[in-house]
């Protein structure tokens, strides 16, 4: 039994411009030629009547557990977006300068060592947004697109 080859390619055409071969040429392509995601810009948010200065080192040190609470010493309402959310790896690089997956690592420690609990999961931008604005001592972060006048947002 004679066998016939893969492919034939057209009269005319480079090999690499037969239908079946194309597939072949951009699906190694691809992979040598990643596309870059511009990150996204990320504001964190507060209650318009908070009076205390959002720094990137206040939420760093507030984010990964080693403080709990505002300079005035009340408690620090801390909001955090769910790990599959496109703006989270994002505000972990520029306000905590980490990881999701080491932010992740810490939090484990803290809850394992009893030192405390991670910020509490919204479900979306709108959520943390609402949540911020109802209550005086919430931090959230939420895309710069999203901000109004309901919140106070500052950038990194």
């Amino acid at each position: 039994m004679a066998r016939r080859p893969l492919s034939i390619p057209q009269a005319g055409l480079p090999d690499v411009c037969h239908p079946r071969r194309r597939l072949l040429v951009t699906g190694l392509l691809l992979p040598l030629a990643p596309v870059q995601a511009r990150p996204a810009d990320v504001a964190v948010i507060v209650h318009p009547d908070n009076p205390h200065a959002v720094t990137p080192e206040f939420v760093r040190r507030l984010y990964t557990g080693a403080i709990r609470s505002w300079p005035d010493g009340s408690p620090a309402f801390a909001l955090d977006l769910p790990e599959e959310h496109a703006l989270r790896p994002a505000f972990s690089q520029q306000w905590l300068g980490r990881s999701v997956a080491n932010v992740r690592a810490i939090w484990s420690q803290n809850i394992f060592t009893g030192k405390g609990l991670p910020p509490r999961v919204t479900s979306a931008e709108a959520e943390m947004r609402r949540l911020v604005a109802t209550h005086r001592n919430a931090i959230g972060y939420i895309g710069i697109a999203m901000l109004d006048d309901q919140v106070k947002g500052s950038k990194p």
